[in-house]
């Protein structure tokens, strides 16, 4: 393996240092020109870019990214026209009878918020069935041909939305949408190309690492595909996996965990969904949403049953990471964690969003050592957050600074395809909130800490500084960042993303 020099960087606040790699290892560093250790060195002049750690995005689906990138991308549409004219794209590309999905509608950003039903498409679909997830992927769209391939007009939950006639209206819930897409079509072989073409995009963003949620339903093709490419040594980022606790005996008797269990590839843990999305007003509250008033969201599960789950992972080994977005799902998610881990938290289970937490609820979480995944993106993105939950709870949504100030590991994270991967617009994002409750802005280095040592923290990863005999996973960015003014922050690129001492980005912009 040749060795990698970095030269003239800003590190760490130090301008004109060199680095240099092998062997996967930080070999030098100091401040000042160093020559090529050897012939074949491949180097980078920085020319005073910023040289951090190597970003890490904490939540992501990467294999829905994928998925959605050769399907109906629904992202950015604004009224229900513009819905229509992209399904009927992707109809067009469709054989009669092929199942179409989509996702990335958003009723906020369409005229008088008005949620779109199958009547909005039937009338272009009458031969397909269509499923067009909500942007948050927590509620569907189905068309009446899904609902008639599906089976399920007699369905009598609540999530499985009727109109005032009792016609379902073609919007499905959270656990239906586990109905809904069981039965599309996966294979191993398009997990495999899904999720390299996420990868591409991720190290041009400067990520060295995802912390992957691997599907509900098409988790045995998804994992099969990671263990090819590992096997082929086709995979140039970090990954740790979290699975659904369905998978867990798959696994098992399937050898997967022994397969994917290196320092490139780990399956950590089980991803558990407490509750929903506040857009989708799933997401349990404590009291009733300011815009809905008979409504406080879904509980996917009771007290107990939650429990006894986290008891089962943390049993079998494994890392829990607990979806929840409302402040009752967040106090339920820290009664079971509590409850299994006592004061300490060795396995570093995880509260992912703890989107609502007040200050009962963060005294909580730091008393018990649990640690918590956010999205800075979300902040700028929830432009309806004070119509849905009002002004007084909405002061502590996404609570960055106090988090931190209250001794909780916070990671970063996109839940991409939800919001970009790019971890610099998420460091943005915790500089600046749009302008919203600006008592609640991260610093520089708390921002980078979100994506550099509490990511690596938060994965069970060693998250140690770039130093001699350190990991050599970097991200080379193309100015320095101590003088940066937080609102031009977006703006700066990377310059070259490095996993292992190995260049894997070819030097493309952020």
């Amino acid at each position: 393996m040749s060795g990698l020099l970095i030269r003239d960087c800003s590190l760490m606040g130090q301008t004109g240092c060199s680095v240099y790699c092998e062997g996967g290892k930080v070999m030098t560093l100091l401040r000042g020109e160093l020559s090529p250790p050897r012939s074949d060195t491949e180097v980078i002049e920085a020319n005073g870019g910023a040289l951090c750690a190597g970003f890490v995005d904490t939540h992501c689906h990467p294999f829905e990214y994928g998925w959605l990138r050769r399907n109906v991308d629904l992202r950015g549409t604004s009224n229900v026209t513009a819905l229509r004219l992209r399904v009927m794209a992707g109809i067009q590309r469709a054989k009669p009878g092929e199942w179409v999905t989509g996702m990335g509608w958003d009723q906020e950003r369409y005229p008088g918020g008005t949620t779109p039903t199958r009547a909005d498409i039937d009338d272009i679909s009458p031969v397909n069935p269509v499923a067009l997830s909500r942007v948050c992927g927590h509620i569907a769209l189905l068309n009446t041909r899904a609902i008639e391939e599906l089976n399920i007009a007699g369905r009598t939950s609540p999530e499985y939305e009727r109109g005032g006639s009792g016609e379902l209206t073609g919007i499905v819930k959270e656990k239906a949408l586990d109905e809904v897409y069981k039965g599309l079509p996966r294979s191993q072989e398009r997990c495999a190309a899904d999720i390299l073409s996420v990868e591409s995009e991720a190290a041009r963003m400067g990520l060295t690492g995802l912390h992957c949620i691997l599907s509900s339903d098409a988790y045995p093709e998804e994992l099969g595909a990671l263990a090819s490419l590992v096997s082929a040594g086709s995979l140039s980022l970090r990954y740790r996996l979290y699975v659904p606790p369905q998978s867990m005996e798959y696994i098992e008797e399937s050898g997967f965990r022994e397969k994917l269990n290196s320092e490139k590839v780990r399956l950590n843990g089980v991803k558990i969904y407490a509750d929903g999305s506040l857009g989708a007003r799933t997401a349990a509250l404590r009291e009733p949403y300011s815009d809905d008033s008979g409504n406080t969201g879904i509980l996917r599960y009771t007290d107990e049953e939650l429990t006894s789950l986290v008891e089962t992972v943390d049993s079998k080994g494994y890392q829990a990471i607990v979806h929840a977005i409302g402040d009752r799902a967040v106090e339920q998610a820290i009664e079971a964690i509590a409850a299994v881990t006592g004061a300490g938290n060795p396995r570093r289970h995880r509260i992912e969003h703890a989107s609502m937490l007040p200050k009962d609820l963060r005294s909580k979480v730091a008393r018990h050592g649990i640690r918590v995944t956010v999205q800075p993106l979300f902040i700028t993105s929830d432009t309806w957050a004070v119509n849905r939950i009002g002004e007084e709870r909405v002061r502590d949504l996404y609570p960055l600074r106090s988090i931190v100030s209250d001794g909780i590991i916070a990671s970063g994270g996109s839940d991409s395809p939800v919001e970009s991967m790019n971890p610099i617009l998420g460091m943005w994002a915790a500089m600046t909130r749009g302008g919203s409750t600006p008592e609640e802005v991260l610093d520089f280095g708390q921002a980078l800490s979100l994506y550099t040592s509490s990511a690596r923290s938060n994965g069970i990863d060693p998250d140690e500084p770039i130093k001699v005999g350190s990991q050599a996973d970097f991200t080379l960015l193309d100015a320095e960042t101590v003088d940066t003014h937080p609102a031009l922050f977006r703006k700066i690129g990377v310059l070259a993303t490095v996993v292992g001492g190995v260049v894997v980005n070819s030097y493309g912009a952020g």
